[in-house]
C-alpha cells in the first residue's frame, strides 16, 4: 500500500473540522492507494460497529467524562462519514445528502419553530409522530396496521417504547403517571396469581405485561428505561464489590456465609454508599 506523501499530509492538515475527516476517509477508500481494511467494508460489515460506538458514547455520557464524550462522538462520526463514503462510491448518496436530509426532516417536523403560517396550538413532541405518519403515507410506506411499521430488529425495550409512542400519537394512552401506576399494580397482582397457579405460559405472559407497563411508566416519567436499568446495574455492582472488599479484609469466603450473613453484609454495603455523596 502506498503511503500518503509528506506533501499530501501537509495539505490534508490544512483542512479542518468535517472537511478534514471527509478527506481522510476519501483517501482511505482510494481504490489504488487506500487502506485494504477500509476498502473491503460495506453497509453490512459496519452495522455492528455503529451500534457498538453508540453504546460507548452513552457510557461516556453517563460517566460524565467530557473527554470521553468528545472521543466517542468522534468514533460515531467516523461511522457516519465512512458509511456515507461507501454510499458515494456506489453512487447511492453522499454525506451532503445525509446532512441535507436530516436538516429538512427536522425543519418539517418542527413547524412551530420554522413555519410562520403554522396555526395549530400544539408542541413539537405532540406533532412529531403525526407529521411522521403523514410523511410515511406520502412516501408510500403503507401497512394495514400502523404498529407494523415499527422495526422488528431493534432491542425489545426500544421497540416497546416506540410502540407506546406510536399508540400515544393516536391518543391511545393513559392521561397521567398515576393511571399507569394503577396498571402496574394490576399487572403485578395478575403475575402473582399466575405464579400461585404455577402456570408457566401464563407466568411468562403476565411478566411480559408487567415489563411492558413498567416501560410505559418510564415513558410517562420521562426516564429512559435503558439508562435507568444501566444505573441500577452499576449501583448493584458497586455494592456487590463493596461486599467482596469487606469479606477480603475479614479473610472470609463466600461459601462460609449463611443467607442471613449475606443480608447483613448487603445492608452494610448499602449503608457505606448512602454516606457517599457520589452514590448513584
Amino acid at each position: 500500500m502506498k503511503k500518503i506523501s509528506t506533501v499530501d499530509l501537509k495539505e490534508l492538515n490544512k483542512l479542518v473540522s468535517i472537511e478534514k475527516i471527509r478527506k481522510v476517509i476519501e483517501l482511505l477508500r482510494d481504490p489504488e492507494n487506500g487502506c485494504p481494511w477500509d476498502l473491503k467494508q460495506d453497509y453490512q460489515s459496519l452495522a455492528p460497529y455503529s451500534i457498538e460506538e453508540a453504546y460507548e458514547l452513552v457510557d461516556a455520557i453517563e460517566s460524565n467524562n467530557i473527554d470521553n464524550i468528545k472521543n466517542e462522538l468522534g468514533d460515531l462520526l467516523l461511522q457516519v462519514v465512512l458509511i456515507s463514503q461507501i454510499a458515494a462510491d456506489k453512487d447511492d448518496f453522499n454525506l451532503d445528502d445525509v446532512a441535507n436530509e436530516i436538516s429538512n426532516k427536522i425543519i418539517r417536523r418542527h413547524p412551530q419553530i420554522f413555519d410562520h403560517d403554522y396555526t395549530n396550538n400544539d408542541l413539537p413532541n405532540e406533532s412529531w409522530e403525526r407529521i411522521k405518519n403523514n410523511e410515511e403515507n406520502i412516501n408510500g410506506i403503507k401497512s394495514k396496521h400502523i404498529l407494523d411499521k415499527i422495526e422488528t430488529n431493534i432491542p425489545s425495550t426500544l421497540r416497546s417504547i416506540k410502540i407506546q409512542k406510536k399508540a400515544a400519537s393516536l391518543n391511545f394512552d393513559w392521561k397521567n403517571k398515576t393511571q399507569v401506576l394503577s396498571k402496574v399494580d394490576e399487572e403485578l397482582t395478575e403475575l402473582k396469581e399466575a405464579i400461585h397457579k404455577n402456570n408457566k405460559d401464563n407466568i411468562e405472559e403476565e411478566l411480559g405485561d408487567l415489563f411492558f407497563t413498567l416501560l410505559n411508566l418510564s415513558r410517562h416519567l420521562k426516564l429512559d428505561p435503558d439508562q435507568t436499568i444501566r444505573k441500577a446495574n452499576n449501583k448493584f455492582i458497586l455494592r456487590f464489590n463493596t461486599m467482596e472488599n469487606i469479606l477480603d479484609e475479614m479473610n472470609i469466603k463466600w461459601h462460609n456465609l449463611k443467607y442471613s450473613d449475606l443480608e447483613k453484609l448487603w445492608s452494610k454495603a448499602k449503608l457505606i454508599h448512602k454516606e457517599d455523596k457520589n452514590e448513584f
